[in-house]
């Protein structure tokens, strides 16, 4: 009797161990990291991005992995908040799986971050943050876009070409405002004041000012509520801005005061470009509907160059590590729907684009 029911237990224990193994071997798995604002007045990035590195990940997953693992998103919510920016930078270091990050598409909160990445040697690639300065002393940060002073030059290019020669710049204190403001004289345009639109009278000193063209350096819903009162005001001039006024919030709370307006911007309109088609369709049916905004290209690429580098790092070395990752994003080039990305000696987009585009 004991030994029937020793056989039996045997036969169970090799039915189970059969069982785990159909219908193949289970790849191992690496973890990449997402931070960025889901809830808030930012979250329009959020559900903007997420969906894009989730098919990026869809892609290479069922395409049979990086070099033998499947890779799992981590995704958390900073909510365009430096202090929960740091938080959820603590929790992605405390997870050893997790070997690289791409976030937070802010600036401010990208530099709360960078400390407690740089310490944990984890590899971050920035794809919003428009200011060199805050990758620059960090050894395992990209960044994936112009610098500010790039985009200022090509909006500064673009008003003097429309002979708009009196700015007014709005700004929450970003790089691209400071930008705007530094390399004005440089255009033959005049800077008659800067302001932030959380001050009491911005409207009345900027209508004061006579300007030409109002530049909002400001989240998506501030610049949105600038332009629709500039407008509301009688205010006829030029209004532009950066990267911010593409997104869907802008034109949201601005309405019909962000027809005209333009933005400068290094990711173009995914639906606008016709090799992104097989893109747009595959975001949209992941995302049950949703059309891409303007930065889901940027995410996408970025979670694209991430993969590449892994990969890299995995055939060299055969195990996941964040030093690895972080080496081998050193040597990235990617050909895909941005173009040719490749990292500078600085740690960032060599070359990246910038194109002034107005919105209808």
């Amino acid at each position: 009797m004991r030994l029937s029911r020793l056989l039996l237990c045997l036969l169970l224990i090799v039915s189970v161990a059969a069982g785990c193994r159909l219908p193949g071997r289970v790849r191992p798995s690496v973890k990449i990291g997402l931070v960025a604002p889901f809830e808030g007045r930012y979250r329009a990035i959020g559900y903007d991005v997420i969906y894009a590195v989730r098919l990026a990940l869809q892609e290479a997953n069922g395409a049979g992995g990086v070099a033998g693992y499947s890779v799992e998103l981590v995704a958390y919510d900073d909510g365009g908040d430096p202090a929960q920016a740091a938080e959820q930078a603590r929790k992605l270091d405390a997870d050893p799986e997790v070997v690289a990050v791409i976030g937070h598409f802010l600036d401010e909160t990208t530099q709360v971050a960078l400390d407690r990445y740089a310490a944990a040697g984890l590899p971050l690639i920035a794809p919003g943050a428009l200011d060199p300065a805050l990758t620059a002393p960090s050894l395992t940060a990209y960044r994936m876009g112009p610098s500010a002073e790039a985009l200022a030059d090509e909006l500064l290019q673009h008003l003097a070409a429309t002979g708009q020669a009196r700015l007014a710049v709005v700004t929450e204190g970003g790089s691209l405002g400071q930008a705007l403001v530094d390399q004005a004289a440089a255009h033959a345009l005049q800077p008659v004041i800067v302001i932030s639109p959380a001050a009491d009278g911005w409207l009345e000193q900027v209508l004061a000012a006579q300007p030409d063209a109002v530049a909002c350096d400001a989240a998506p819903v501030a610049a949105g509520e600038a332009a629709a009162a500039l407008r509301g005001a009688g205010w006829q001039g030029a209004v532009v801005g950066g990267p911010t006024l593409a997104a869907s919030d802008f034109a949201a709370v601005a309405e019909d005061a962000a027809n005209g307006a333009s933005y400068v911007t290094p990711w173009p309109d995914p639906t606008s470009l016709p090799e992104a088609a097989d893109f747009v369709a595959a975001y949209r049916e992941l995302s049950r509907g949703l059309t891409p905004g303007p930065l889901a290209l940027a995410a996408y690429e970025a979670t694209w160059v991430l993969l590449e580098a892994l990969e890299r790092s995995l055939t060299t070395h055969g195990v996941p590590s964040r030093g690895n990752v972080a080496q081998a994003l050193a040597g990235t080039e990617r050909d895909g729907l941005l173009g040719r990305i490749t990292f500078d000696t600085a740690r960032t987009w060599r070359e990246a684009p910038a194109a002034t585009v107005a919105l209808e």
